[in-house]
């Protein structure tokens, strides 16, 4: 008895030891990823005049800087864009990494202007869609095919009361928080310019409803081990200005 206990404490220190050593493989997989995206992202950032660290968060959240990865939705690429938007950016190949960062600079900035410049909104309309944030910010009812948003007329402050968002959205801004962003606006000033295209952009017809972008990726203990962000910073990956 006394030796088969012995032997169960042996295996699960075991079994504890190889999950560390793969949280740790897992997480420098992720880092060596971002590493080839980061000065791309860092470039489209600079040329649209949006926040790098926000946009550099939601290629991670979209998927872990994967530019393979497929939804069973629709999205693709490595900011997981649907057909429809990515028509509208003028993304021919979803699949193309840099030209995926370059259409969702575009499309952050112009989802700041939309929403006042906050990063939450920014979040929450990347993963749920334009017309449903704006949905539950205005109260109001939106009939997207047979698909009907907000049948009650909820006024939640623009983030619509689903768990998917709403996780999505708290991790970001956990994520910024712990990039020591203070300022959580997206852009540093919407310039005239920006405003024109964006207006210009509207003007065209678009599907603003756009189905949740999650890619569903099976990130098994890495997902865990997100929760307990004490355990598992991010940031340590980024070398965005004097961030370490």
């Amino acid at each position: 008895m006394c030796r088969s206990l012995i032997v169960v404490l042996i295996v699960r220190l075991f079994i504890g030891v190889h999950s560390q050593q793969i949280h740790a493989q897992e997480r420098g997989t992720i880092a060596e990823r971002a590493r080839r995206f980061e000065s791309y992202i860092e470039d489209a950032a600079q040329k649209y005049g949006v926040n790098p660290r926000l946009l550099w968060v939601i290629a991670y959240l979209e998927t872990r800087f994967d530019p393979d990865q497929k939804s069973r939705k629709g999205a693709s690429g490595l900011m997981q864009f649907m057909p429809l938007t990515a028509s509208r950016y003028g993304l021919e190949n979803p699949s193309d990494p840099i030209a995926a960062i370059d259409a969702a600079a575009r499309y952050v900035r112009d989802l700041a202007i939309r929403f006042g410049n906050r990063a939450d909104l920014v979040l929450a309309a990347y993963n749920s869609g334009e017309a449903t944030v704006e949905a539950y910010l205005l109260g109001r009812t939106i009939k997207a095919g047979s698909r009907t948003i907000n049948p009650k007329r909820l006024v939640t402050g623009g983030i619509p009361p689903y768990r998917e968002t709403r996780e999505y959205v708290s991790r970001g801004l956990q994520l910024l928080r712990n990039y020591r962003e203070e300022n959580l606006r997206v852009m540093p000033t919407a310039s005239k310019q920006a405003r024109i295209e964006y207006k210009r952009e509207r003007s065209q017809p678009s599907g603003l409803v756009r189905q949740s972008i999650r890619t569903g990726i099976n990130t098994g203990m890495i997902e865990e081990e997100e929760e307990k962000t004490q355990r598992f910073k991010v940031k340590l990956s980024i070398h965005f200005g004097n961030q370490h």
